[in-house]
């Protein structure tokens, strides 16, 4: 974070005098301050503390709160944070909210403090309806800004929603999706705060982009699940199949404001999953949790008998999508026998490992094994 005084950063945010508790628990500085512990963050808020006593117990209602959904120990009993919560709740003035949000907030914050229940939807429900990237999105899409529907899912359940091309969202609780009445010429566009799964009508004129706080990824046909909540740092994008590509947000808003296409994204496809850190602002691709098979084999085609490994890696990569790599020149005397139908990928990749005397691990979205060879097998 760039260095920056304390008393001019402060000067810039006097509206934090007026904050309610649920605002202070929803700002970047404080959140990093509490729950990231970033020491920079950490001496601001100390010192403005120090200089505004009488938010004190507002300030310290919002620590106590975070700490708690996020499973952290808040050191605090519960006849304190009662006694907390109503000196900050009830005390008037600036410090809370009106009267009927008050009720509502106390609430959730008895449940969440006192209780100890781990109520982290709470801030995804009270995100804005009509929340938008910190880049302002007339820059980047201006029919998504003034031309758009929008549908939040307050429910428990999954709501299915039909784009005007076909293409279907399935859009997770606490999750809120953006998108016009018809798509334009060049581009298929739409906003996503939260989680949801798009099957999308491919089109190779009119790619599809799904714009979030952090990343946009962009494709012409395919299925993959969007992870990103504004108020996480972490985003992430899993594909099932097709590709994708997957950039940070202010890559394409630059490249768009100089008319220019964006820089090559991460490219991702089926079985992998990028995740992106904003505060470190970079990707880390990976294999998802549980891959599938994107091209199931005939049903005797993972029964082996002294098959040689490296057609096993390749029987392997053609069913799940996925580049195995090994060292041929040390595994080339290494067969396998076993009967792997019906066993996840994992365990197949583990028995493997053990009859060829190797190991793997799981690398850039790529499955890497490294074997010594097996020669008096």
């Amino acid at each position: 974070m760039p260095s920056i005084g304390i008393k001019n950063l402060f000067f810039m945010n006097a509206t934090y005098r007026h904050y309610t508790v649920e605002q202070l628990a929803r700002d970047d500085s404080f959140r990093q301050w509490v729950i990231e512990r970033d020491p920079v963050m950490g001496a601001i808020w100390t010192q403005w503390v120090a200089e505004n006593p009488d938010r004190s117990d507002a300030v310290t209602l919002a620590q106590a709160f975070l700490l708690t959904l996020a499973d952290t120990d808040t050191t605090f009993t519960p006849r304190q944070l009662d006694a907390i919560t109503r000196r900050a709740l009830e005390s008037g003035g600036p410090v809370v909210t009106p009267l009927w949000q008050r009720q509502i907030f106390w609430a959730a914050a008895s449940l969440v403090l006192l209780l100890g229940i781990g109520y982290a939807g709470w801030l995804h429900d009270a995100s804005p309806a009509n929340s938008f990237p910190s880049i302002s999105l007339s820059r980047i899409s201006p029919e998504l800004a003034t031309n758009a529907l929008e549908q939040a899912n307050d429910t428990k359940t999954i709501q299915r929603i039909v784009l005007s091309d076909g293409s279907t969202v399935a859009l997770y609780p606490n999750s809120r999706l953006r998108y016009p009445p018809t798509f334009g010429a060049e581009r298929r566009e739409v906003y996503l705060n939260g989680q949801a799964f798009f099957s999308i009508t491919k089109n190779q004129k009119q790619p599809f982009w799904v714009y979030t706080d952090k990343i946009s990824t962009q494709v012409l046909g395919t299925s993959f699940m969007v992870n990103a909540f504004s108020q996480q740092t972490r985003a992430s994008v899993a594909v099932t199949e097709g590709r994708v590509s997957v950039y940070r947000l202010q890559d394409i808003d630059q490249a768009r404001q100089h008319g220019q296409q964006a820089l090559a994204g991460v490219i991702l496809t089926p079985n992998q999953q990028v995740s992106y850190t904003g505060r470190e602002e970079r990707f880390v691709k990976s294999v998802v949790e549980k891959p599938k098979m994107v091209l199931p084999p005939a049903p005797a085609a993972f029964v082996f008998a002294e098959t040689p490994v490296g057609d096993v890696f390749a029987l392997l990569e053609k069913a799940y999508g996925l580049t195995v790599v090994f060292d041929q020149k040390s595994m080339e005397n290494c067969y396998v026998t076993a009967n792997l139908t019906g066993e996840s990928l994992t365990d197949q990749l583990t028995l493997i490992a053990k009859v060829t005397r190797s190991d793997y691990e799981l690398v850039d979205g790529q499955i890497i094994f490294h074997g010594q060879g097996c020669d008096d097998n």
